[in-house]
């Protein structure tokens, strides 16, 4: 792994802010009611509404993408 050195204070700064944006995003949890949400439609996928239905995919790819993004982010 490389090593960036500078006395530029601006981007200690930027490189500090980096590292703090990538560390929440690899601490992300979904929120309690968001995954109580998503259980309760999985649980019942045969039985959903459409706007259920709709619902359910959206949470699947939010989850998805928040998924990637903090394995992302945990690698960096």
């Amino acid at each position: 792994m490389s090593t960036v050195l500078t006395t530029d204070p601006n981007s200690n700064r930027l490189f500090q802010a980096c590292a703090a944006a990538l560390h929440r995003m690899a601490d992300y949890e979904l929120d309690p009611s968001l995954q109580r949400r998503l259980h309760e439609l999985g649980e019942r996928k045969e039985l959903l509404t459409s706007a259920e239905h709709e619902e359910l995919l959206a949470l699947v790819d939010f989850v998805h993408k928040r998924t990637i993004e903090k394995l992302e982010a945990q690698t960096l």
